[in-house]
């Protein structure tokens, strides 16, 4: 069954195994399998491994005041490659605060500047025209 959101997934953000690598290491979030795996290869391989395992589970997550709920799900991409994305479902929505004060204060609308060459085509008056059909002078 699919959850409800109220946000549209964003797929084009989803990432492979192996990008999820660093962002767990920083978050300090690395599964006890990674410290087994020697090449990046591996690592990627066993951290795929966890997080399909995980794929579909809610998890409450509290951020900024804000509570909702997190999901991780997955898509396919070409070569049967999966790519990871977290899905949030919030609570309630973000009251509106007061906006912020721009710097500066209020600006007005730029005027558009006018150019100083004109665009015309020139054409030369009509009158007496020498024998030979043009205007220059031989």
């Amino acid at each position: 069954m699919k959850s409800k959101s109220n946000a549209p997934a964003k797929p084009d953000r989803a990432l492979p195994a192996a990008k999820w690598v660093p962002i767990l290491d920083a978050a300090g979030l690395t599964p006890q399998a990674l410290a087994d795996a020697k090449t990046p290869h591996a690592r990627a391989i066993k951290l795929g491994q966890w997080l399909s395992a995980k794929v579909g589970r809610e998890m409450p997550v509290c951020v900024g005041g804000r509570s909702g709920k997190a999901v991780l799900r997955v898509i396919g991409a070409r070569a049967n490659e999966k790519r990871y994305y977290v899905e949030i479902t919030w609570d309630r929505a973000q009251e509106p605060g007061p906006p912020k004060a721009l710097k500066g204060g209020v600006s007005k609308p730029k005027k558009k500047e006018k150019s100083s060459v004109k665009h015309k085509a020139v054409t030369k008056p009509a009158g007496k025209h020498k024998s030979g059909g043009n205007d220059e002078g031989w």
